[in-house]
Order: structure tokens, then C-alpha cells, then sequence
């Protein structure tokens, strides 16, 4: 009588405790697909950063796919959204691409970095991304210097972040007040220690070179580029 009382108590438990699993085996398998599909964009995104002449509509509705059916298997993942976001920026260098339509894709880039960021406020690379696609809004308002600094504060020795923060603030360098010229300083002399040659080129594109060199500390990086 004793055995058949404890199988009777146990039997709820065991049935409770195969369904979790269950829940967590499905889990798993959506989360592999999800990967899946997002690798697939992903490797049609380095295409694109080695042979720019392949960015066309065609492959980029078929990387949009791909991520689509990442997202179908999980809509709240960080990783998946911020990818969304590089995803309309790519769209928006599309050759013959109207100005209202590249405003638009990085407006819907910035909608989607800002949902990854929500999820993980933490992640410099999300903050750096908002700045990134404000500055190529022209958008230098609080949330622009929001961006810089809180991805500075979570990754100012980060390479990649340094590049991003870099670009977002040497492409609007004329609009900056003075934080944010201190700001920009103060990364681009990080970046002259991991990373000096992308970092002076992002000068010269942005034609900022002479004006970043007469403001830089006197370092020995700094006096290489700037002579």
C-alpha cells in the first residue's frame, strides 16, 4: 500500500517534469533553426563587406528571408533584431536607392537596434550602433550623446566599438559641441593604440584630419600620423 501511494504522488510529478523538458527540448530546436537561418544571412552580409558590387535588391531580399525565419523562431532575440538593424543599413547603400528611402531604411535600422538594446542594455556594440545610424541621420541630440558615451563607458577598449563610436562622431565632427569633441578625442587616442591606421583613414575620409591632429595629445601615436 505504501509503494502504491508514493507511484501515485510520483506520476503527477514525472508527468510535470516530462512536459518541461519537452518545453525546453523545443526550445532548443527553434533556437538551432534560428541560428541556422541567421548564419545564412550573415554569410551573405560578409559577401557584401568583401565584394560591395554584390549588394544588390535581390540578395538582400534573400538575406531578409533568411532573417525572417530567424525571427519567426525567436522574435525576442537580441542578437537576431541587432542583425535586422545591420541588415537596413545595408539596404540602404543599394545602388539607385532613393534619399528618402535610405532615410527610411535607417530609420527602421535605428527601430530595431533600439529594440536589441532593450534586451540587453549592457552590450556597447547595441549603443554604438544608435550612434553609428544617428549620425548618419544628422541626428546630434541627447540620445545621439546618450549612445557615445554609454558605449564608451561599456567598451572604451574594444576595437570594434572604438572603430564604430570613430565613425559616428568623426562624420558629424562639425556638429558636436565640446563633450562631445571630448568624447571623440578620447577614443580616437584609444584607437591609435589598437587600430591607428583605421582610425586616421576614417580622419581623412571624414576630412577632420587636420583639426583632429591639432587637438590630439602629444603621444608617440599620435605624432606618428600627425606631423
Amino acid at each position: 500500500m505504501t509503494d502504491l501511494s508514493i507511484s501515485r504522488v510520483q506520476r503527477p510529478l514525472i508527468g510535470i517534469l516530462i512536459l518541461v523538458l519537452l518545453y525546453f527540448v523545443y526550445l532548443a530546436a527553434n533556437w538551432g533553426l534560428g541560428d541556422v537561418a541567421a548564419y545564412q544571412t550573415r554569410s551573405i552580409m560578409n559577401k557584401w563587406s568583401k565584394k560591395p558590387n554584390s549588394l544588390d535588391l535581390e540578395s538582400w531580399q534573400k538575406a531578409q528571408q533568411y532573417l525572417s525565419s530567424a525571427l519567426g523562431y525567436s522574435a525576442n532575440n537580441s542578437e537576431y533584431l541587432a542583425l535586422q538593424g545591420n541588415l537596413y543599413e545595408w539596404r540602404a547603400l543599394i545602388k539607385n536607392r532613393e534619399p528618402a528611402e535610405k532615410i527610411n531604411d535607417y530609420k527602421t535600422a535605428l527601430d530595431y537596434y533600439r529594440r536589441a538594446l532593450h534586451l540587453r542594455p549592457a552590450f556597447a556594440y547595441y549603443w554604438a550602433n544608435i550612434a553609428v545610424v544617428k549620425s548618419m541621420l544628422g541626428e546630434v541630440d541627447q540620445e545621439f550623446y546618450q549612445a557615445v558615451d554609454r558605449s564608451l563607458a561599456l567598451g572604451a577598449w574594444e576595437p570594434g566599438v572604438q572603430l564604430k563610436i570613430a565613425d559616428a562622431t568623426l562624420g558629424v565632427w562639425y556638429l558636436l559641441d565640446e563633450n562631445g569633441w571630448t568624447m571623440m578625442l578620447e577614443n580616437v587616442e584609444k584607437g591609435l593604440q589598437s587600430n591607428p591606421e583605421a582610425m586616421m583613414n576614417l580622419a581623412k575620409k571624414y576630412q577632420v584630419f587636420r583639426h583632429l591632429c591639432a587637438r590630439l595629445r602629444r603621444t608617440e601615436a599620435m605624432l606618428t600620423y600627425c606631423q
